[in-house]
């Protein structure tokens, strides 16, 4: 249906850029979920590797939905004001701190930080997920893209919870995971960095 209205090259050229966005830009997005993945499956690896107690992860939780609620409210403040291209690559830089506080701490009051740092990635994520497509590609084909990046998302998601279950029965350790999620994580941020000039608005 779609390819009747708009020019085949034109919808190739836009399917084009939307996925390799979204492996660079979109699977990023999507990390806050797979690690929100990773705490609640894993939840019982992770307080017993780090000594936390039972009820230390749930007890974080309520640090992570007052951070992540926060966030969302100043966020869109920040996004009408630099726009949503400009806080991309801030995105997950709580998320990289939040595996260096599980690399490296044992102490159970560093769940409460953890997974605070987690609530602002989230909170910003939930916003800059719809807002950053809209500037990049405009809001003509916003439904079709927005199909297609969601998708990629709920994949990486699963696959994610998936590979991390992997890890687990391999032997990797909490730390050593911890560090998989800081080279990627970082990875990511790299990529945003050199690409981020790049980032205008191509309104269809």
């Amino acid at each position: 249906m779609i390819a009747e209205f708009i020019d085949p090259a034109i919808l190739g050229f836009i399917l084009v850029g939307v996925m390799l966005f979204a492996i660079f830009v979109g699977f990023p997005i999507s990390f806050t979920l797979i690690f929100l993945g990773f705490v609640f499956v894993y939840q019982s690896f992770i307080t017993e590797a780090k000594g936390w107690g039972s009820f230390v992860i749930a007890q974080s939780f309520m640090v992570y939905s007052i951070l992540s609620v926060v966030t969302l409210l100043g966020s869109g403040f920040l996004i009408d004001k630099f726009t949503s291209r400009r806080l991309l690559i801030f995105m997950n830089i709580p998320l990289l701190f939040s595996t260096l506080i599980l690399f490296h701490f044992n102490n159970p009051f560093t769940s409460f930080i953890f997974l605070g740092l987690i609530g602002i990635s989230n909170g910003l994520a939930n916003v800059l997920g719809s807002s950053t497509w809209a500037e990049i590609y405009g809001v003509k084909f916003i439904g079709s893209i927005k199909a297609l990046t969601t998708a990629l998302m709920v994949f990486s998601t699963a696959f994610g919870t998936a590979l991390f279950g992997f890890l687990i029965d391999r032997g990797f350790s909490i730390e050593q995971i911890a560090l998989v999620l800081f080279i990627y994580i970082l990875t990511s941020l790299v990529l945003l960095f050199f690409v981020r000039k790049r980032l205008n608005p191509q309104y269809i």
